[in-house]
């Protein structure tokens, strides 16, 4: 008979194939932009979702009080045009309402006139769309203020307000903290009534911790005391925590979260106390604030601004103030790329299309899964081979089992899969496998090896009705031994008594002439022990059994059908050297 044809099963040799990420520490990039704003403090960010892109807004240099917007694109800063503007301000607060797709932009403080010591404060709201900024009126507004804060509350689909500067008291020269909280909808402010607040504060800082569901405030300063505590918004009331580490006491520090992280990032500040400016960056975990330490880092710093970029996946900063140098620079914070992780093997059976044992037997077919077994997907191919012998490494993938390579025919990234054939005179009993790549070998996982541990090819999708059919091959190698039509798709017919069919198998133990494990089967052999085919009670005539040749350890039975009478549900067992094989399987025979 006609040896099966390799299109029709190299689906045999790759068996049941089924087609968490640690990160390396994050780290703070310079980035060389064509273009960017000119140096500043006091300025405002935040990443419009809609468009994709930061804007920034604002702040001043020195006695200049600025108003242009700019736009960062991952890339490159490029300045915006607006018909109408807000004034010149330092100070402002911005955050992205996702509710209604526009920045939101409040309050700062206006240029000083005359010869006040302090500029107007303001308590106006605008929105952005992405070319131009509107000023809205709504019925009621949050008391004049600069440097507050703004975030979007994600869970409640509202812009939260908190705190800030509201200006001097001229009458005693006091200052004016705030500890109030406010929410936008959209189109109005409503002031909240908490429980419990933090105590009045300026230059603190907000982000919105999307892993916990909560608005994040972390310090800022009352009068010229900085604080250092840490308080969370669940939408009706503050909850102060109690983190075991946390910040040095600064204010005009800027925070955001980091969506790939999972983390609110925080960086720099200043401490009014100490005259103390930090480069300092910290991640706050929901439960912990623990401070990084970035092999590169902006320098020291704040009246700074900070954005999470969703489209690129880090966070920017740009400017502020120091005592080092002028800076109008900007530096992106991001998760390193995917930390190496050694191969962990979870289990080891027999190909599981030829039964899937949870042992194995020398030169038989074998799937491991486990997790960062391997790095890509794909099977063996001609290109692998050295001559008739099969790989012992596939794109750097090799798997040892009692301290000799197997042969490996098929590698799986996600999830985790490696197909391989074992050699030849690995001992019985316990065994140890391990996969190895270039991120190094997996724990020792055992594994109990047999002499034999066959089991023919009967994959689940030959599952028809609840019975498990026996995969089999007319003597045109295309057409399936099945009740006519059973599986959609397939051309099938039941066997006739008298014809040759083609089944094929695994963990069958050694043949003769001897063809060792990995090598191309290049004529015919026969088993070593002997085997016995019964379709019902009736022992079947093989022609062939042997390993199949031009195939690497697939064993090929070449059966012909006994006289039996027709029946779509044939039972059909086998016995190796006179032991029973233990799948219940089936097939098909019909006049």
């Amino acid at each position: 008979m006609k040896i099966t044809r390799w299109n029709n099963i190299a689906w045999l040799l790759w068996l049941n194939a089924s087609v968490m990420v640690a990160q390396t520490a994050p780290n703070w990039t310079r980035q060389i932009p064509q273009n960017f704003p000119p140096e500043r403090t006091g300025h405002a960010m935040a990443y419009d979702s809609t468009h994709g892109q930061v804007v920034m807004f604002g702040g001043g240099i020195g006695p200049e009080f600025l108003n242009d917007t700019w736009v960062w694109d991952g890339s490159n800063w490029a300045q915006k045009s607006p018909q109408t503007s807000p004034s010149p301000r330092f100070y402002p607060a911005m955050a992205y309402d996702a509710a209604h797709g526009q920045v939101v932009l409040f309050g700062g403080t206006g240029p000083r006139t005359g010869g006040a010591s302090y500029g107007p404060a303001l308590n106006d709201t605008w929105v952005w769309d992405g070319s131009n900024w509107t000023q809205k009126s709504p019925q009621s507004s949050p008391r004049v203020r600069d440097s507050t804060a703004l975030v979007y509350d994600v869970v409640h689909g509202q812009i939260v307000l908190f705190g800030g500067f509201g200006g001097v008291d001229f009458n005693s020269g006091l200052s004016q903290e705030l500890n109030d909280t406010w929410i936008w909808d959209g189109s109005n402010w409503t002031e909240k009534s908490p429980q419990t607040s933090p105590p009045v504060r300026d230059g603190h800082a907000m982000a919105f911790d999307s892993a916990h569901g909560q608005v994040v405030l972390f310090a800022g300063e009352n009068v010229i005391l900085p604080l250092s505590d840490t308080w969370v918004w669940d939408g009706e009331n503050w909850t102060q925590k109690s983190p075991l580490s946390t910040p040095p006491a600064r204010s005009n520090h800027a925070m955001t979260y980091d969506a790939a992280l999972g983390q609110v990032v925080l960086f720099g500040g200043y401490d009014a106390q100490q005259a103390n400016f930090f480069g300092d960056t910290w991640l706050w975990d929901g439960s912990n604030w623990v401070q990084q330490s970035p092999q590169i880092s902006p320098l020291r710093r704040s009246q700074h601004a900070m954005a999470y970029d969703a489209a690129h996946e880090n966070a920017v900063l740009f400017s502020g103030g120091g005592p080092d140098t002028p800076l109008d620079d900007t530096w992106t914070f991001e998760a390193g790329a995917p930390a190496p992780m050694a191969p962990s093997i979870g289990s080891v059976v027999s190909a599981s299309s030829y039964g899937g044992f949870p042992a194995v037997a020398p030169e038989s077919f074998v799937e491991i899964y486990g997790s960062n077994l391997a790095l890509d997907t794909r099977g063996w191919t001609k290109a692998d081979f050295t001559g008739n012998q099969a790989p012992t490494s596939l794109d750097g993938v090799e798997v040892s089992i009692a301290g000799q390579k197997a042969f490996v025919n098929y590698i799986v990234a996600n999830p985790g899969q490696v197909n391989v054939q074992l050699p030849s005179n690995i001992p019985t009993g316990t065994q140890q496998i391990t996969v190895t790549n270039k991120n190094g070998s997996s724990a020792p996982f055992n594994v109990t090896v047999n002499a034999t541990e066959p089991g023919l090819l009967a994959p689940a999708s030959f599952k028809i009705g609840g019975k498990q059919y026996v995969v089999a091959f007319h003597s045109d190698n295309v057409t399936y031994v099945l009740p006519a039509g059973a599986i959609a798709g397939l051309p099938s017919r039941p066997a006739k008594p008298g014809e040759t069919i083609v089944m094929y198998g695994n963990g069958f133990g050694p043949v003769t002439p001897s063809i060792p494990a990995g090598e191309l089967a290049a004529g015919n052999s026969q088993l070593a022990a002997s085997l016995e085919i019964l379709f019902g009670k009736t022992s079947a005539k093989l022609a062939y059994y042997g390993l199949s040749p031009g195939l690497v350890g697939v064993y090929q039975f070449n059966v012909v059908v006994p006289a039996i009478p027709n029946n779509d549900l044939v039972p059909l067992t086998f016995k190796l050297g006179g032991m029973a094989g233990v799948q219940t399987l089936y097939t098909a025979v019909k006049q």
